[in-house]
């Protein structure tokens, strides 16, 4: 943001106002760009495949969808943050899953790109100065920090009064010094931390409350002695389908907020309303709603503690909320082979018959006792897929395949996997095909369709937090990423409500968001200087 300011100053005609304009980088603690030098296990997830269509990429934040779509078909697009990188010495490469690092496999190449930009653009980065909050002063003195003052100030003359706190330069002790600051404009790039959101809301800015998102799922089946998946730690599967049901419990708070209660009804209205409702429901009986449910695939990797792996992170995205409504315990759906299942709806024309994940599963498996009645349940899989050979890491969450590994028919579900769930459906290990009962088989089934996995609670991604929730968009002007409360206030990144899955979606919402602010910031303080030379 701060390098794309001085680079917008410095091109226009008037070469004094860029010498006039000062731009400076609040740092609260000793070292830059701490969550760059982190992401991707080190390397740096800088961003991600900028070739896959526009749609595909967005669909892969859970808010800001909407939002992003201008900025990145417009404003600062995928192509144009990578030629930012690359214009700067930065050789980027693609992984199989879609994720861009540079070819050092460091991050420390992106933190210097970053830091070397801004040097050239004359940009000031003082260190260990902590801002402690943003005020706005109008001419004369007077603070206008409230919310309902701030919506009609539009043409009203102002400061930005920056508060920090810092090291005494003059002392050999710990002392601090606090500090004031005029600035014409502000850009808050404060990422996920608290003091950004407060510094919105004293300027008048409603904040979506933040919670975690891009989260493990910690699990009992795992975590017990005797568990279904304990001591699978490792094993992965190609391609896993999660499904949450969305409960009334991680709804109510979520509706509730921001209303106002109406009242009790009258007891006249309160008997309208029974008769009412008794005379509908003799007209035609209501049926009952299906629950929402949020559903996500990807590979998904069994952990010491519970699953991991795209699938899980994407659904821990996409159902932030809902997972924090319930304290994150409840039940979550596996499916373990939706792939095979879609080969065999196509084989059979894309419809009829036993169209349910466990109905489909259920004929091609009772279909083994005649096909292998001598062989054991517990050997193997006897389900096959064409696919490339996959792999989770647990480091990173991501999947990854061999770009010249061939394809090859492989068994829906691994071995040790399907032992434990043969097991898990109550089959000895000495059965047969040929032995086992219908009851048998039909609950395998289902355990390999629907598994239900109780999450006792969430888990920490690596080192990375993500959130969902800040400062709310449309009080955003997102062409300039200005505040529609504050002129002159303006945001990129985290601080906003916009967050992506793993696999660089928030670097990439950062970069546009920053270079868009930064900008914004610049145009702003040209016509700020140009008016008061002007007058």
């Amino acid at each position: 943001a701060a390098d794309a300011v001085q680079t917008y100053l410095s091109q226009q005609q008037e070469p004094h106002h860029h010498q006039e304009c000062d731009v400076i980088v609040f740092e609260g603690t000793s070292k830059t760009m701490s969550k760059v030098r982190i992401s991707g296990g080190g390397r740096c997830n800088v961003m991600h495949d900028k070739t896959k269509p526009l749609p595909q990429i967005l669909s892969s934040y859970p808010r800001g969808t909407k939002e992003l779509r201008g900025l990145y078909t417009k404003r600062f697009t995928p192509d144009d943050a990578y030629d930012w990188f690359t214009s700067r010495g930065v050789q980027l490469k693609t992984e199989t899953d879609g994720r861009m690092f540079p070819i050092t496999d460091n991050s420390q190449t992106i933190i210097d790109a970053i830091s070397r930009a801004a040097i050239r653009a004359g940009v000031v980065v003082r260190m260990k100065e902590k801002v402690e909050g943003v005020e706005w002063r109008r001419v004369g003195g007077n603070d206008n920090n409230n919310s309902e003052d701030c919506e009609n100030n539009d043409d009203e003359e102002g400061t930005f009064v920056v508060n920090t706190l810092s090291k005494s330069p003059n002392s050999s002790s710990s002392e601090k010094v606090r500090n004031e600051e005029y600035f014409d404009a502000i850009i808050l790039a404060t990422g996920s931390f608290p003091i950004g959101q407060e510094i919105a809301r004293s300027l008048g800015h409603n904040i979506v409350k933040p919670v975690p998102s891009l989260f493990t799922l910690d699990a009992a089946q795992v975590k017990q002695l005797g568990g279904v998946f304990h001591g699978l730690a490792g094993v992965s599967v190609p391609l896993a389908r999660l499904t949450l049901v969305v409960t009334d419990d991680m709804t109510a708070s979520s509706s509730s907020a921001g209303t106002k209660a109406s009242g009790s009804p009258k007891p006249t209205e309160e008997a309208e309303s029974n008769t009412n409702n008794t005379t509908a429901k003799k007209k035609k009986r209501k049926r009952k709603k299906k629950a929402p449910t949020i559903i996500q695939e990807g590979p998904l990797l069994i952990t010491h503690h519970g699953v991991s792996g795209p699938a899980a992170l994407r659904l821990s995205a996409f159902a932030a909320r809902e997972f924090h409504a319930v304290n994150y315990q409840c039940e979550v759906k596996i499916h373990f082979c939706p792939a095979w299942e879609e080969e065999q709806r196509g084989k059979s024309g894309g419809g009829g018959g036993s169209t349910s994940g466990d109905g489909i599963l259920m004929d091609a498996l009772w279909e083994m006792t005649r096909l292998i009645p001598k062989r054991k349940v517990a050997t193997g899989c006897p389900l096959f897929t064409k696919g490339k050979e996959t792999k989770v890491s647990a480091a990173d969450g991501e999947s990854s395949s061999g770009a010249d590994s061939p394809t090859k028919s492989m068994p829906v579900v691994p071995k040790r996997l399907w032992a434990a769930l043969v097991q898990h459906s109550d089959i000895p290990s000495t059965t047969t095909w040929g032995d086992a009962s219908k009851s048998m088989i039909r609950t395998l089934a289902t355990n390999l369709s629907s598994f239900p996995l109780t999450v006792t609670s969430k888990g920490v991604f690596k080192e990375e937090f993500v959130t969902a929730g800040g400062v709310h968009l449309k009080e955003i002007t997102m062409s300039n990423m200005e505040s529609k409360v504050k002129p002159g206030l303006f945001m990129c990144g985290e601080v906003l409500d916009v967050d992506g899955v793993t696999g660089g979606f928030n670097f990439m919402g950062c970069w546009s968001t920053g270079f868009v602010a930064g900008e914004g910031a610049a145009k702003f303080c040209l016509e700020e200087k140009k008016y008061e030379l002007e007058q």
